[in-house]
């Protein structure tokens, strides 16, 4: 069984070492409850000669890519899957930041607009020019994927792992506080058969989320999906925040996953 690399620092205020993050010391608790052999470090290079595939690191996504890169892997999994486009109600279309940025009626035209490659920058409402400040590169025309935009009252994370979904958790923060999002819940139905067609899809992660949401009509919609590598929480126990990581590292890997008990 291989070893679990932390990403940790020193905390002058308690004057002790601490996970370099809330996600991170989730994780951290739950291969604790695994048994399993954790080994505290704090830059990437200290342990990048040492990971084996056996092990799993317990960092940002940039540092956890470079250790995928190693072992000649890019995780990629897509965000809008063809088996699961009949739950977008909505339609989302490839183009590039610099044709956003030169083009007024795109750029004024609400669309919701993200990077194809992952966090070069946060994904957002792009309604005037000055929402795009920080979304380019002088030196990089930036593939996006853009979106008519949903009028969302409530969104939830539902945690994927080996085809059943362990635990949905509420995220996301209201642009509009009068618009409380207690009063809104998904419908299960529909989640249902959001599962059934993520089941079918042979090219499925073990381990990912399906952001879901419900809009202003009532329609419970997909967001988007993740990869589980590289996910935040929500609040899920963190003994399955600790077995969805697991899964994702051996399936990535072609190793058997040593925590699926």
């Amino acid at each position: 069984m291989g070893k679990i690399y932390l990403k940790t620092k020193f905390e002058n205020e308690m004057k002790m070492e601490i996970p370099h993050s809330a996600n991170i010391a989730n994780a951290m608790y739950g291969f604790r409850e695994l048994g399993a052999e954790i080994i505290p470090y704090h830059k990437i290079d200290e342990i990048y000669d040492k990971v084996t595939r056996e092990d799993i690191v317990l960092d940002y996504i940039g540092q956890c890519n470079s250790i995928f890169a190693k072992f000649g892997i890019t995780p990629r999994i897509p965000d809008y899957p063809d088996a699961l486009k009949p739950f977008l109600g909505r339609k989302i279309w490839k183009d590039t930041i610099n044709s956003i940025s030169r083009s007024e009626e795109k750029w004024s035209a609400g669309y919701f607009v993200k990077p194809i490659r992952n966090k070069v920058f946060t994904g957002k409402i792009i309604s005037s020019i000055s929402d795009l400040v920080g979304c380019g590169n002088y030196s990089e025309d930036y593939e996006v994927l853009v979106s008519e935009p949903l009028d969302i009252c409530a969104e939830w994370r539902c945690f994927i792992l080996y085809d059943e979904i362990v635990d949905v958790r509420p995220y996301g923060l209201l642009l509009d506080r009068n618009r409380k999002s207690y009063k809104y819940h998904y419908d299960f139905k529909v989640l249902d058969s959001m599962l059934e067609a993520f089941v079918k899809w042979d090219e499925r992660s073990v381990a990912c989320s399906m952001d879901i949401c419900v809009t202003k009509e009532g329609q419970t919609l997909l967001v988007e999906i993740n990869d589980a590598y590289a996910l935040g929480c929500y609040g899920l126990a963190s003994i399955f925040y600790a077995k969805l990581i697991s899964a994702r590292w051996s399936q990535l890997l072609g190793l058997k996953d040593e925590y699926r008990f």
